[in-house]
């Protein structure tokens, strides 16, 4: 047989992927930490058996699985698919009705409602709030794709995203912007939302640094939270171990994550900074000018104009981990180990298995945010809008 080196390719491409496919399927799993006994919901089943018995993308043998898709078969893929497509195609998979709220210092906060209440008028059904990730909004990808499952049947949610100070076009009427903890703009937020709909069982969801927020948040409000679960996706944990990771001096530290990070804090910054001069803290124009690092954006900016000694300060105050043994709502944390920007060390597992409001969901793959099983389907939709709807038919308002 004379030899053909297409044919040879292709046969060898052939049996990489058959291997990569079944390395992959094989390490798919989703796998449950949590308590050796976990809370009772509203005094009736525990957390783990709703998951169990609802929430089949998470605990069921046969469908507890994400495959990522062999075109982005790495975390490095997985994670940087969803800028990719941001900033060469915006995704509007999804129509918002913008509402301003004012907290008690002058700053403002943007509610995007979706579906737009012409769409789906007031009433008393539940609410799913989300929170974004660093210097992101509503317009994010696993945003929209969150959002158009939870509103779509047969879920029919109404949702509310939290834009944050400066975020997603939102005006900064402040000279504050909004960091890592700032939960009492994200406590202005909630207790809105709850007061319009007083009738409606609220859910939050954070991803990311929205994840670290919404975490410490729950930890912070203990019994009294006016939440009836919370989802976190994609949790630093540990703001320090994961800038660390962030500017670890590898090819895709330097030139992928850390300058791609860094750009959109510096576009935060500089589209606000007339606004942020006119506070009390005077900042060096001509360092931040130089900034090359995210760890000196944190040293130089946000430390400096929420009054923190320093960037390690800031990290020690605000990392959420510390929060989470108070938290005493039902808990869902998604959490892939291969996550570029979260070590898989830093995940608090002990705490998970120590207090029962807690299940985290640990995936071998979906790298920072991604979970692609296809370029066009996220997996995280799916145990998102499953729990979502557990905690609501287990839980009253």
């Amino acid at each position: 047989m004379t030899y053909n080196p297409l044919l040879a390719t292709s046969a060898i491409a052939a049996s990489a992927a058959t291997l990569y496919r079944k390395k992959t399927v094989d390490n798919s799993g989703v796998y449950l930490i949590n308590a050796p006994r976990t809370a009772i919901v509203e005094g009736k089943n525990t957390l783990l058996d709703i998951i169990t018995a609802e929430c089949p993308s998470l605990a069921d043998p046969d469908k507890a699985h994400f495959v990522p898709t062999p075109l982005l078969p790495t975390a490095d893929f997985q994670t940087c698919y969803n800028a990719i497509r941001e900033r060469f195609g915006k995704l509007k998979i999804v129509k918002y009705e913008r509402e301003l709220i004012t907290t008690e210092d002058g700053g403002t906060i943007g509610l995007d409602w979706s579906p737009p209440f012409t769409q789906m008028p007031e009433d008393d059904r539940p609410i799913v709030v989300l929170s974004h990730g660093l210097s992101g909004g509503s317009q994010e990808t696993y945003i929209q794709t969150a959002i158009k499952t939870l509103t779509s049947a047969p879920y029919n949610f109404r949702t509310v995203v939290v834009n944050f100070r400066g975020c997603a076009g939102v005006k900064l009427t402040t000279h504050v912007l909004y960091n890592a903890g700032t939960t009492s703009d994200y406590d202005i937020a909630v207790k809105y939302i709850k007061g319009r709909f007083s009738q409606s069982k609220l859910v939050a969801i954070g991803y990311s640094l929205g994840a670290n927020l919404i975490t410490k948040y729950v930890g912070e409000q203990g019994e009294a939270c006016p939440l009836k679960a919370a989802i976190s996706v994609g949790n630093p944990y540990d703001l320090a171990a994961s800038s660390n990771a962030i500017e670890q001096p590898t090819l895709r530290g330097k030139y992928v994550y850390s300058p791609a990070i860094l750009e959109g804090l510096m576009q935060l910054y500089q589209r606000h900074s007339k606004m942020v001069a006119t506070g009390p803290v005077k900042l060096d124009a001509e360092a931040i000018s130089k900034i090359k690092t995210i760890s000196e954006y944190n040293e130089l900016i946000t430390s400096r104009i929420f009054g923190y000694k320093n960037s390690t300060d800031y990290f020690q105050q605000n990392s959420c981990a510390q929060f989470m043994p108070n938290i005493s709502i039902p808990f869902l944390a998604i959490t892939a180990l291969d996550d570029p920007l979260c070590p898989g060390s830093y995940i608090p597992r002990k705490i998970f298995r120590s207090n029962p409001h807690l299940v985290l969901a640990l995936t071998m793959y979906g790298g920072h945010l991604g979970y692609h099983e296809s370029l066009s389907q996220s997996w995280l939709p799916r145990p998102i809008a499953e729990f979502c709807s557990a905690i609501f038919n287990h839980t009253t308002a």
